[in-house]
């Protein structure tokens, strides 16, 4: 997982969400997103039990590939929080809940590159199941583990606890994270970006020349922070996923 790449989050696909939320996106809308996303070139997907029918739309996408394209794309997803049918999440870090969220994903989605705590406070990753979660995942040959975390204190205890990615938010509103970066680089750890337009709040109603531009500077100031890291990006329309890959790519090149 090599930066700097654009990766694609995928709550979107499985459940309301966002600066405004819309309803769900439909079984085809969810299918012409993945598609789009593929024929892009985008090969980091993010998804998460959390996230509704994300992870079975995504494994079913997986299911219809042929071994090699399989291979060319990255899977992260998560085990701690957990959707309870109405919209709403739950927080449960004990081995046992973990342990079937795990099995159910690996169901829906076979292999995993990336396992990630998912609402990984101080006190989750200080919990005392979570070596016995690690021990089980690395005997189960899954190749990353990581840490989803909101805050300094708990992306520092992740760090300390050797994990191989954090994901955390980040946007030009949002700088609370700044200093994790650098710490991060220090110890080879890859930092996946989440949020880069405040679920949505960055462009709520701009026109689209406007729109360009802040995307485009949205992507930048990910990438001036984060410059060897994954920024994911959340949308449930094949259109918008377009927008924010064009934006993504001029702020390379920038």
């Amino acid at each position: 997982m090599q930066g700097p790449q654009l990766g694609l989050g995928l709550i979107g696909i499985g459940r309301n969400w966002g600066h405004e939320p819309q309803e769900m996106a439909s079984e085809s809308q969810a299918r012409g997103l993945l598609d789009a996303a593929f024929e892009m070139g985008i090969s980091i997907y993010d998804t998460a039990p959390a996230y509704g029918l994300s992870e079975a739309r995504l494994g079913q996408f997986l299911r219809g590939l042929d071994r090699e394209a399989r291979e060319s794309i990255f899977i992260a997803t998560k085990m701690g929080e957990y959707g309870n049918g109405d919209g709403t999440t739950r927080l449960d870090h004990s081995y046992e809940a973990m342990m079937r969220s795990l099995d159910a994903s690996v169901e829906h989605l076979r292999d995993i590159d990336l396992l990630q705590i998912h609402g990984a406070t101080i006190e989750a990753l200080r919990g005392p199941d979570i070596p016995w979660v690690i021990e089980a995942a690395r005997a189960m040959d899954i190749p990353n583990l990581g840490a989803s975390v909101r805050d300094v204190a708990a992306a520092r205890l992740a760090l300390e606890m050797g994990f191989e990615v954090l994901q955390l938010p980040f946007n030009t509103g949002n700088e609370t994270m700044l200093p994790i970066f650098e710490e991060a680089r220090a110890a080879d750890v890859t930092v996946m970006t989440n949020r880069p337009l405040a679920s949505g709040a960055a462009i709520a109603g701009c026109d689209a020349e406007t729109r360009a531009r802040v995307l485009e500077a949205a992507y930048a100031h990910c990438l001036q922070a984060n410059p060897g890291g994954v920024i994911l990006t959340g949308t449930r329309s094949a259109a918008h996923l377009r927008e924010n890959h064009a934006a993504f790519r001029r702020a390379l090149e920038n």
